[in-house]
């Protein structure tokens, strides 16, 4: 009986050991717990699995093998789960990560009218197209000649025009990178675009990116944050329209952090890396150089405050539906009353609670409100703010494995691993409050020409005041001073 005891201990011993050992190196090596909380959590570790080691050995004593038993298991149960949930954790951070390049479809669109429904129907048909040495447009006309379709081809001056040209039945079909929808979609009837058209042929292909990083040390070091919200109907990899652009400046030092928000119609001059296949130096709305990756986005912004912008994250509103549905709900304050074209939704003034759909029409909506995209800006920030609390409370232990693969396909960044890590083991580590300033860029609405669309469209021309207001207090976050241009 003795040697069957001193086995199962064995085995238990040895069991537990190795859990332990697995859970605290993937403590170590996650890098956001703090060395002196580290450490404590590994001696304790360490500590329990020897006590339970030496009562499991204590074989005259009955109770003294049951209590380390019953230890043994607890400590395999603790770490065990312990291990899960920083496994879901490094999984989650990894796929927050960009990869390096940018996932496009190009497709051939058609009327939703039944009469062409297959790609060899194309044969023969007129088909229009903006620009004939687009990387898409190349691609597509390739494989339809590589199926043996040959169509006739028709170019553009204007997008908007070769879409009326199809919905009029003068072509046949259309060369449209799927990101261009809607940007289409917000001209002047063409909001049903997505139903009146249909793809028939699609090609997707990816183009190499630059890292637009330029690290420091986030635990000590000042830094600029791109944040580029999207509203798409796929995925987080998808390019799009920027519609929300925030540029978030931090100082961990002082736990300072200045969120300047810029107006997506912001009539301003493109930057671009020349693989990204944008209008260098072309007069475009800030919101179309999403289009061309948010390192387009980024370098244009560079441009227009004269700053460096170190990382940049991008966030798909459409995405974080699930995220609030995962953690329950949010509570946000509303500001306006007003009732959403997406779902139908009555928002009242004051505090209402949200599920995901939910939350959709409340950051989706810009036409209840005299100004428009400037306040459905706030009430993405609004959201966002209450889906933060929620994730730092207590709510998110209740399902910690769905809320983060959740988090996982609703934002990206080109911040590593290592960088997020330095950030969060700062704050376990000091624990102080941080300030949040806001400050909003404006300008005046006018119509002019957007590059992207080939045709006038409205914009805003920046007020050049608030950029430089704007500078300003960039450079007093920097200095750990207080920005003396903020809203209040």
């Amino acid at each position: 009986m003795k040697d069957v005891w001193k086995w199962i201990t064995g085995v238990l011993g040895v069991g537990v050991g190795v859990l332990a050992a697995w859970f605290s190196y993937q403590l170590i090596t996650l890098g956001m717990v703090p060395n002196k909380i580290l450490a404590m959590i590994v001696v304790i570790v360490v500590l329990l699995w020897l006590i339970a080691l030496v009562l499991m050995l204590r074989v005259q004593s009955v109770l003294s093998r049951v209590l380390g038993v019953v230890l043994a298991l607890a400590l395999a149960l603790a770490t065990g789960f312990g291990t899960y949930y920083l496994q879901v954790t490094n999984g989650a951070l990894r796929s927050l990560t960009y990869g390096d390049q940018i996932r496009k479809i190009s497709s051939v669109y058609v009327l939703n009218n039944h009469v062409i429904e297959k790609p060899e129907q194309l044969d023969g048909r007129t088909i229009g197209y903006v620009n004939p040495d687009a990387e898409g447009t190349k691609r597509v006309l390739d494989g339809l000649k590589a199926k043996g379709i040959e169509v006739v081809g028709k170019q553009y001056e204007s997008s908007i025009q070769m879409v009326n040209d199809l919905k009029g039945q003068a072509i046949d079909g259309i060369v449209l990178d799927q990101s261009y929808l809607g940007t289409i979609e917000e001209m002047e009837g063409q909001n049903r675009i997505r139903e009146e058209i249909v793809p028939v042929f699609d090609v997707e292909y990816a183009i190499q990116k630059t890292d637009s990083s330029s690290g420091v040390n986030t635990a000590s070091e000042p830094f600029n944050v791109l944040i580029s919200g999207i509203d798409t109907y796929g995925s987080i990899e998808d390019v799009s329209r920027s519609d929300v652009n925030l540029i978030a400046s931090v100082n961990p030092q002082t736990h300072q952090i200045l969120v300047i928000s810029i107006p997506r119609d912001f009539y301003v001059e493109t930057a671009c890396d020349a693989s990204a296949g944008c209008a260098q130096g072309k007069m475009d709305k800030l919101t179309h150089t999403g289009l061309h990756g948010i390192e387009t986005t980024e370098r244009t912004l560079e441009k227009l405050f004269g700053i460096e912008i170190n990382y940049n994250v991008r966030v798909n509103f459409s995405s974080l539906v699930t995220i609030i549905d995962e953690l329950g709900g949010v509570d946000v304050d509303n500001v306006d009353e007003f009732t959403s074209l997406h779902g139908n939704y009555h928002f009242a003034p004051g505090k209402v609670h949200l599920d995901g759909d939910m939350a959709l029409g409340f950051v989706r909506e810009r036409y209840s409100f005299t100004e428009g995209d400037r306040e459905r800006g706030r009430n993405q920030m609004r959201v966002l703010t209450a889906i933060i609390d929620k994730i730092t409370s207590p709510a998110i232990l209740s399902n910690y494995a769905g809320i983060m693969k959740s988090i996982s396909k609703s934002f990206q960044t080109n911040m590593s691993t290592k960088e997020i890590a330095a950030l969060v083991n700062a704050q376990l580590s000091s624990d102080a409050p941080w300030t949040i300033y806001n400050y909003s860029v404006n300008g005046t609405g006018g119509t002019d020409f957007a590059y992207e669309l080939q045709n006038n469209a409205y914009v805003m021309y920046p007020n050049e005041m608030t950029i430089s207001n704007a500078k300003a207090d960039i450079d007093s976050i920097f200095h750990g001073e207080t920005p003396p241009y903020v809203n209040h």
